[in-house]
């Protein structure tokens, strides 16, 4: 799938993107659009009919904060305060026992405060993000 190209169609004009990047677990893809890369995610027409139906659950991956899940040093954020986050989407980049780790968002949300700074170490289960 990755790589594929696609043909959209958006406010009554086609476009054809290039697939970059997809999870078929949370069916979000990353798509490049005349030069510009987009997030999308994909409504099959059953995730219509559940919709349609009423039987969406409540979201259960709202997130609150993200602690460190091990001593590290913090390398790189991907996020700002105020910025929404879905699921799965980058925070920051935690290094530890010389290897780099990719914290990502376990559930959706919007950045209230960012409790460290880059090259900050940090100790196991110290508060590192916090969400509204």
């Amino acid at each position: 799938m990755v790589g594929n190209k696609i043909k959209l169609l958006y406010d009554q004009k086609a476009y054809e993107a290039v697939i970059k990047d997809f999870d078929p677990e949370t069916k979000r893809a990353w798509i490049n659009v005349s030069g510009f890369d987009f997030r999308i995610k994909i409504n099959e027409p059953l995730d219509k009919l559940i919709h349609e139906l009423g039987f969406l659950r409540a979201s259960k991956h709202s997130v609150k904060e993200i602690k460190s899940p091990m001593p590290g040093l913090v390398v790189n954020f991907f996020v700002n305060v105020g910025q929404t986050v879905v699921e799965g989407d980058k925070l920051l980049s935690l290094e530890a026992m010389k290897m780099e780790n990719i914290l990502k968002s376990p559930g959706d949300g919007v950045i209230k405060t960012i409790h460290v700074s880059k090259g900050q170490s940090v100790d196991k289960n110290q508060l590192l993000i916090e969400f509204e």
